[in-house]
């Protein structure tokens, strides 16, 4: 079943995003998110921005057993072990992905204005902990980018 993205003229040169609806039943969660097809990404993980815009409380949340570090530099970073990603396939049928969802919380009191912004524009990314799961084709120069699972 392919799964088809979209590429993001916001970002330069264009990103490549895959809609997914995150689910968390401990939570209470079961929405749409953006997710950046990020290879270079060990683990799917929730940012910032939509960790406030999923109203996740991470101090419900357990630590993980190791802190991540990216662009935008430490995070402190949790699990959501009940996390399931529903992506929607070409033919309309869910297609399911339990997880270990990480979430990465910067510390956005501490930085100055103009930085906390940058941090809350951090896309969420799909990372290899799902990529592997499946065939990843993108194709900038068709516009083309699905997981085919």
């Amino acid at each position: 079943m392919k799964i088809r993205g979209y590429f993001d003229d916001k970002y330069e040169p264009p990103a490549p995003f895959i809609r997914a609806v995150v689910i968390s039943r401990s939570l209470g969660i079961e929405q749409a998110v953006d997710l950046h097809v990020d290879t270079g990404a060990a683990t799917s993980i929730l940012l910032d921005k939509d960790v406030r815009r999923l109203r996740v409380d991470a101090k419900k949340l357990k630590l993980a057993d190791r802190s991540l570090v990216g662009i935008g530099g430490p995070v402190r970073t949790y699990v959501i072990d009940d996390a399931t990603l529903i992506f929607r396939s070409e033919n309309r049928q869910g297609v399911a992905e339990k997880l270990k969802l990480f979430v990465g919380v910067h510390d956005l009191d501490r930085l100055a204005q103009e930085q906390r912004e940058i941090m809350l524009r951090l896309p969420s990314l799909l990372g290899r902990d799902i990529i592997y799961r499946a065939k990843l084709v993108l194709d900038k120069s068709r516009s083309e980018i699905y997981l085919e699972m």
